[in-house]
């Protein structure tokens, strides 16, 4: 037998079965729905667009802004809508106006009213080339209103390896890392911690016994994640200190 011979006769056995089980009368009898479907949960659009005159309408209750994903460190264009009542972002997306989210980009002369419709039917603009951030650049909104996302200062609430921690202030964290002394001492800890004023000392040597080693500054260890407009002024605070220990995520 051939294949073909072979599909035309499972169709039809199929049709044979369908009928003598009566879903031919079921799918006959189906009516369309008579009723409007209830409202669902999604959120309000940005805006609507006419996608015959490309007439944009902006909804008044929504903010868009145009940024940088802060998902990794390509810093991608991303583009964040903001509940006005709330001032919550509720999505991001990818931002047309930039190279690494859309191709072909929106021109800078571009005006954000237009911009929307980049992202619409209209004159195929959406599917020629809408902006679209990864999964991970997705993510940051989930990151960016996770409840155990860190906000303040933690230190140690008891012995190392405990992994108990307590928030402090941003006065508090300055004063104990600038001052140094004993900031464990309610934890029965008295040794003495230098702090940062303590080694800002770019003649002593830190060993005598192995000048090679530097001064006492060099003590001072800078290690940062994401600088996020930070890493020139970090760069000019550890110069300034006198330690040439000053890294980044890319120096791992």
């Amino acid at each position: 037998m051939k294949r073909r011979d072979f599909i035309k006769l499972t169709a039809a056995a199929g049709m044979v079965t369908a009928s003598g089980l009566g879903y031919d009368r079921m799918i006959m009898a189906e009516q369309p729905p008579g009723f409007i479907p209830k409202k669902t949960g999604s959120q309000e659009v940005e805006a609507r667009i006419d996608v015959t005159s490309g007439k944009v309408e902006v909804n008044p209750n929504i903010l868009m802004r145009n940024s940088a994903c802060l998902g990794c460190y390509s810093s991608c264009g991303n583009r964040v809508k903001i509940n006005k009542e709330t001032g919550l972002a509720t999505r991001v997306m990818g931002n047309p106006y930039n190279p690494s989210s859309a191709q072909p980009h929106l021109a800078m002369e571009t005006s954000l009213l237009d911009s929307y419709l980049s992202f619409s039917t209209y004159r195929d603009m959406g599917n020629e080339g809408r902006a679209a951030l990864c999964a991970r650049g997705n993510a940051t909104l989930t990151a960016h209103h996770d409840p155990n996302r860190i906000l303040v200062p933690l230190k140690r609430a008891d012995k190392r390896g405990e992994a108990k921690w307590q928030p402090i202030t941003w006065e508090e964290a300055v004063k104990e890392t600038v001052e140094g002394g004993t900031p464990f001492a309610h934890l029965g800890e008295t040794t003495p911690i230098e702090g940062i004023k303590d080694v800002h000392d770019p003649l002593t040597p830190m060993d005598p016994a192995n000048p090679e080693l530097g001064p006492k500054s060099f003590q001072l260890v800078h290690f940062g994640g994401r600088g996020d407009g930070r890493t020139a002024f970090a760069g000019r605070f550890t110069g300034a200190f006198g330690t040439p220990n000053n890294f980044g995520h890319g120096y791992t």
